[in-house]
């Protein structure tokens, strides 16, 4: 974003746009994994995996890119790229980090890979005690497979 595009726009959207490291706002991060996700479940995977893929190399050094595109990896049955893509270090490291274990414990699910999804839910139990909603979702994947 230029400085003189910011000129134009209300203090507290410019905030929000300069609160961050990365060159899009947070809230235009939040509208392309919703559009990339939207475009992959609406029977457009190329477009979702083209626009995750355009982010990644426009924030090299954000989650959510990786986050989103092995989201469309995992809806495509090509679990060993979204693995890859979810235990990236910056994924991580990152504040997505219990939405890409619960990504990636959905992956050994729709695999059908019992034993790896009881792992990783072990190796992650106590850092998920802190985020509830992914630790029940866990329990409730390795209950139904």
């Amino acid at each position: 974003m230029s400085h003189h595009a910011t000129d134009h726009h209300s203090t507290h959207h410019t905030d929000a746009a300069t609160s961050h490291a990365g060159l899009i706002s947070k809230e235009d991060r939040q509208m392309f994994m919703e559009m990339g996700m939207m475009a992959h479940n609406n029977v457009l995977p190329w477009e979702g995996h083209a626009l995750f893929g355009q982010l990644l190399l426009v924030e090299p050094e954000e989650a959510y890119p990786r986050v989103g595109m092995a989201y469309c990896k995992i809806m495509g049955g090509q679990f060993a790229e979204a693995h890859q893509l979810l235990k990236n270090k910056v994924v991580t490291s990152s504040s997505l980090k219990d939405f890409a274990l619960a990504l990636r414990g959905l992956a050994f699910y729709l695999a059908k890979q019992p034993k790896e999804l009881e792992q990783l839910f072990k190796e992650h139990e106590q850092p998920l005690e802190k985020n509830l909603p992914a630790r029940n979702m866990f329990q409730n994947l390795i209950t139904t497979l």
